[in-house]
């Protein structure tokens, strides 16, 4: 055996990098989903639901955030679902859910998705899921914080009228925290076939802002996954 040869097998293995909290979180969201996709033969969540062309008109602009779709008053065409979770039967318990694409609101001009679930609206309770018995018939926010600027931001659709499935959703905005302002309404206005749309605020980003490190790597293995599971689905 030659030096070269004693040298590299003496050699230590190189230290392992931990794998952090968050990225571990990640993959095990994504293998959860997997398994839900593999066993039911569709998308894991949100596979059926209610799509709309909708407006939202922007009353009260919020200029000072730096996102270019809050900054002038202004109605913006866009398309919106509205769905259940698990896809369980109308009036069973379920997290509901409202997926908005604005087409030219995203970063280069392209598209924008924002996804808000059933959540409280507390400091604290905006953060958990809440089971509602209709999709979109109690407050929904965006659940996990962006940032614009060197603000935390986080969206509120609070419905309008106590109809099972609301035609009108106040839009606000909330800043490190802080209590809700309003600066919008979205409007829904005539219902379509159920389009096979997948809602990624990951690749869609909202321009003028950016998601946390710590939120990026919980999503983005399951949003990889769900866009690969609906490839093959379709």
């Amino acid at each position: 055996m030659d030096l070269v040869t004693a040298t590299s097998i003496a050699r230590p293995a190189p230290p392992r990098v931990p794998t952090p909290p968050e990225r571990a979180a990640g993959v095990v969201l994504a293998a959860g989903l997997g398994l839900v996709a593999w066993a039911s033969g569709r998308k894991p969540l949100h596979a059926v639901g209610r799509t709309w062309d909708a407006e939202l008109r922007i009353d009260a602009p919020a200029a000072h955030l730096g996102v270019p779709l809050l900054v002038d008053r202004g109605v913006h065409p866009c398309t919106v679902r509205v769905s259940r979770a698990m896809s369980t039967r109308p009036g069973c318990w379920d997290v509901g859910g409202l997926a908005v694409r604005l087409p030219a609101a995203g970063t280069s001009g392209g598209a924008a998705d924002l996804l808000l679930a059933t959540t409280g609206t507390g400091r604290v309770s905006r953060y958990v899921l809440r089971p509602v018995r209709w999709a979109a018939s109690r407050s929904l926010t965006t659940l996990l914080p962006t940032r614009a600027g060197e603000h935390s931001l986080a969206l509120l659709a609070r419905p309008r009228g106590d109809e099972v499935v609301p035609r009108e959703y106040e839009l606000a905005a909330s800043l490190d925290g802080g209590p809700w302002r309003a600066v919008g309404l979205l409007q829904l206005l005539l219902e379509q076939a159920d389009a096979a749309m997948r809602f990624d605020p990951i690749v869609n980003e909202l321009a003028g802002t950016s998601p946390p490190a710590w939120v990026v790597a919980v999503r983005e293995p399951a949003y990889r996954w769900a866009r690969r599971l609906g490839r093959r689905h379709a």
